[in-house]
């Protein structure tokens, strides 16, 4: 069988492959048990014009909270625990109700008003397209809204916030990084994300996320999107993220949406590797919509026999 390994660094980004580069020339020392410190880019690295208004409202915070908090181990919020979004809201915003697919408050930019009524016909019709579909992540900021577990790792230095759904992992940097310099940056599932302490709260700037949907059934946003949260613990069963949006595509103003995430108390529950592809059922039919490949149809993946579809033959010793 060809080996395909050299052809897929052929075809990587420059940027990728000088990281590469640069990790395998630090391994000697490291080996040698030598200490190194990769750089970071500097608080002050400049970004984008467009992300300049939300920029402008975390630095503001920023010199509200004289600089930030720096926590050790043993002063950090304790964020220990399974959380859930719930199903309690289905909606970008928890202020939509079930029939009410976008408040009033919120205003889109007229090309992407027309993508939304268009998409909202469509929906009418039958024809829906949900990108998930095809087993890709949700996204940031999409995966605010979806209804599986997560989880916190806080340290002084990073916050990982795990997301069950596709095993998707938000990194918000706390140790003083800018975000990464333009010639090196692209659009990440997840975003670019770098924050501070406020006390405990963590305060969270976001950008160059991939251009994506806020849910089904909701807006479209563009890569030019960036947030700012500020992300606690109300209570001891209860963390909130207060979050604003800025699109200078796709919102005319930005949106301010407040999401809740509740402890999960089932015993023993953990958040596992998730694993879509394995087991997806759901195709694109041929009017361009999310359907699903039932038992008995061709290409029907039995969830309860994945290893005999593997060719894996578990009786054979």
């Amino acid at each position: 069988m060809p080996d395909n390994r050299n052809r897929a660094f052929a075809g990587a980004a420059p940027t990728v492959l000088a990281a590469v580069a640069a990790v395998a020339l630090a391994l000697p020392a490291a080996a040698a048990g030598q200490a190194t410190r990769v750089e970071q880019p500097a608080f002050d690295t400049p970004i984008p014009d467009y992300y300049q208004p939300s920029w402008q409202v975390f630095l503001d915070l920023k010199k509200k909270a004289n600089g930030g908090a720096r926590h050790g181990f043993a002063d950090l919020p304790d964020w220990t625990g399974v959380w859930s979004h719930g199903p309690r809201h289905t909606n970008f915003d928890p202020k939509q109700g079930p029939n009410d697919p976008l408040p009033a408050n919120v205003e889109l930019t007229p090309k992407y008003r027309a993508m939304y009524e268009k998409k909202l016909a469509d929906v009418k019709r039958g024809i829906e397209w949900d990108p998930l579909s095809y087993c890709l992540p949700a996204g940031y900021p999409r995966w605010f809204t979806e209804p599986f577990l997560r989880e916190f790792i806080v340290r002084p230095e990073e916050v990982w916030w795990i997301n069950e759904q596709q095993s998707e992992v938000r990194r918000i940097y706390t140790d003083g990084r800018g975000h990464v310099p333009e010639d090196e940056a692209f659009p990440l599932w997840e975003g670019d994300s770098i924050g501070f302490w406020d006390g405990d709260t963590l305060v969270v700037h976001t950008i160059r996320v991939k251009a994506g949907q806020y849910q089904r059934s909701q807006p479209d946003f563009s890569d030019k999107l960036s947030t700012v949260e500020k992300i606690r613990k109300i209570d001891p069963d209860t963390i909130q993220d207060d979050v604003t949006v800025w699109d200078p595509e796709g919102l005319v103003k930005p949106w301010h949406v407040v999401n809740e995430y509740y402890r999960v108390t089932t015993p023993h529950v953990r958040i596992d590797q998730w694993s879509c592809e394995e087991n997806n059922n759901v195709v694109k039919d041929q009017t361009g919509t999310t359907n699903f490949i039932l038992p008995g149809e061709p290409g029907y993946k039995d969830p309860n026999h994945l290893e005999r579809q593997a060719g894996v033959n578990l009786d054979a010793n």
